[in-house]
């Protein structure tokens, strides 16, 4: 979407959507992160790593603007367009990194068979009961 952007005016209708479109596919990064995040540690880890992620996310909120800034000055309208490209870029090489450096967790289930496929879309889910809380029938005298 970014490259799609450098084609457009910058007061064009279409710049207007595509900012949005960015927006929208880039604002759940942080609801990704912090779910992939507690699919790794353990409970008693879970508000620390949740901590953690907030400053992290407050981190590029403050510098984001800072790095975006000599784009727009140096190239112009367009340096907006490829400030975007190029921290989605960033991104994509640390998931490439991550991808080909993953090592499961310790488990009972041997992941050396699994397929890549496998691996990289794998997503544990629990089965919660909805009854979990009944009240007995009968009430207390």
């Amino acid at each position: 979407m970014g490259l799609l952007m450098l084609t457009q005016t910058p007061s064009s209708w279409a710049t207007t959507a595509l900012l949005f479109a960015i927006g929208g596919f880039s604002f759940p990064l942080y609801a990704v992160g912090s779910a992939y995040t507690n699919d790794w540690v353990s409970q008693e880890q879970v508000g620390a790593a949740a901590s953690q992620l907030v400053t992290l996310y407050g981190f590029g909120a403050m510098t984001g603007p800072l790095v975006a800034a000599p784009f727009l000055d140096i190239i112009g309208t367009q340096g907006f367009a490829w400030s975007i490209i190029s921290l989605h870029a960033l991104i994509l090489l640390f998931l490439i990194y991550r991808i080909r450096a993953w090592h499961a967790p310790v488990t009972t289930k041997n992941w050396d068979n699994v397929s890549f496929h496998g691996r990289a879309f794998f997503v544990p889910a629990t089965i919660v009961s909805l009854g979990v809380n009944r009240r007995d029938p009968k009430p207390k005298n």
